[in-house]
């Protein structure tokens, strides 16, 4: 799955600041010609929400006829894209959304997210790195990703730093904890992979697959009561 070792990402919702934008507005002077803009696009996020990608993908061309460089219709018409495996279309409009605003919040992040599923692993970690240049602290989601990245290329010892990053980045570090975990079961560093499940564990106790995860790391260990503790744990919050 493509979000297995990632962490919970934070949807943007409909508000008047995620409407166009006061350069876009000047690209549509007209206040009726906007109202229709605004209009397809929130009938395109309602869409969008139902499930209803079709519909919300026709939405938001509408949108885009009128208002070409409307970038969040632009962003979110590529996550219609991605919700409908349409991965190609995706990345064009990721790219044109940074293109039109290269400060949007979360266009880097989903196309780097499309080139993991596309299995466009080199893309992908070049677009981490070129936006992690600046030694930001708060793009701990970025730093979970190109840890994703690399364990998909089968880099294990450069996704390692990275899930220390996102942790120290308090960015979702119960989920960087299991994520370094999984990494050094990789690596082979079963003592330091334990640990690593401890501490995500600590941090959300209700994570079943931290107490999978540690069971199975005890259990190659030969601490089968640990392992059987842990395997308890999952059944319980799995119902399993």
């Amino acid at each position: 799955m493509r979000r297995e070792l990632l962490c919970v990402i934070v949807l943007v919702g409909i508000s008047s600041g995620t409407l166009l934008m006061a350069e876009e507005k000047r690209d549509v002077p007209d206040k009726a010609t906007r109202l229709q803009v605004e209009t397809h696009y929130m009938q395109a996020h309602n869409y969008a929400k139902f499930g209803m990608y079709d519909n919300a993908i026709a939405e938001y061309k509408k949108a885009l006829e009128i208002a070409p460089e409307f970038a969040n219709a632009r962003f979110e018409l590529g996550l219609a894209y991605v919700n409908t495996e349409r991965l190609d279309d995706a990345i064009s409009e990721f790219k044109k959304t940074i293109e039109i605003n290269p400060n949007h919040p979360r266009v880097v992040y989903e196309l780097a997210l499309a080139y993991y599923d596309k299995g466009m692993t080199d893309e992908g970690i070049a677009l981490c790195r070129a936006r992690l240049s600046d030694n930001d602290p708060k793009k701990g989601n970025l730093h979970s990703l190109l840890g994703v990245l690399f364990i998909k290329k089968g880099d294990i010892h450069q996704a390692i730093p990275e899930f220390r990053k996102q942790i120290k980045a308090e960015h979702h570090p119960e989920m960087g904890y299991l994520n370094l975990g999984m990494a050094l079961v990789k690596k082979g560093d079963q003592d330091e992979a334990i640990e690593a499940f401890k501490e995500s564990i600590k941090l959300n106790s209700r994570n079943p697959r931290a107490h999978y995860q540690l069971g199975n790391a005890y259990l190659k260990k030969g601490m089968k009561k640990e392992a059987e503790e842990e395997m308890a744990a999952y059944g319980r919050l799995t119902g399993q």
